[in-house]
């Protein structure tokens, strides 16, 4: 007698629905994922566009600033004599005040005021030999043209010179 033993289908197991649903959730982890990538990288990029401009600022502000000291740094860039508020263009030479094609770095003085005491003299003394004179320094920056914006500077300068 032989009989055959055939085998019973197995009967499918409590969990066997759920053979899809591990792709699923690891599909959504990895959308998460990148979406969350993709917003920090979105951050960075504007973090160091802010940080380009900054520098940009600070660059062409120290730049102004310069222009300004290069003014006061000779007497011969300073008018003594002449109309009041009439600026006098100082031409600026050197490395820090090379520019772009299109660019302009410009620089002026203004005698404010007319030869003078200089300020708090209430007594006499060895101060009174000499004079004042008031100045305003003005420094333009122009960088639109290569896309670095523009900075201006004023600055008061007060000067001692001889009697007038």
């Amino acid at each position: 007698m032989n009989k055959k033993f055939a085998r019973p289908n197995p009967s499918p197991a409590k969990g066997s629905r759920q053979k899809g649903v591990a792709l699923v959730v690891v599909l959504m982890m990895l959308i998460g994922i990148t979406l969350i990538s993709m917003a920090s990288l979105n951050t960075s990029v504007m973090e160091l566009r802010m940080a380009r401009n900054t520098e940009s600022s600070v660059n062409n502000f120290q730049t102004a600033i310069s222009a300004v000291d290069f003014v006061i740094s000779d007497p011969a860039n300073l008018p003594t004599v002449g109309p009041l508020m009439t600026p006098t263009s100082v031409t600026l030479t050197g490395s820090p005040f090379a520019v772009s094609t299109g660019d302009t770095v410009t620089a002026s003085a203004i005698r404010v005021g007319e030869c003078g005491l200089p300020p708090r003299m209430r007594s006499a003394n060895s101060l009174m030999a000499y004079s004042a004179f008031d100045y305003e320094i003005t420094a333009d920056l122009d960088k639109n043209v290569s896309g670095m914006g523009q900075t201006g500077v004023v600055q008061g300068y007060l000067q001692m010179g001889p009697k007038c």
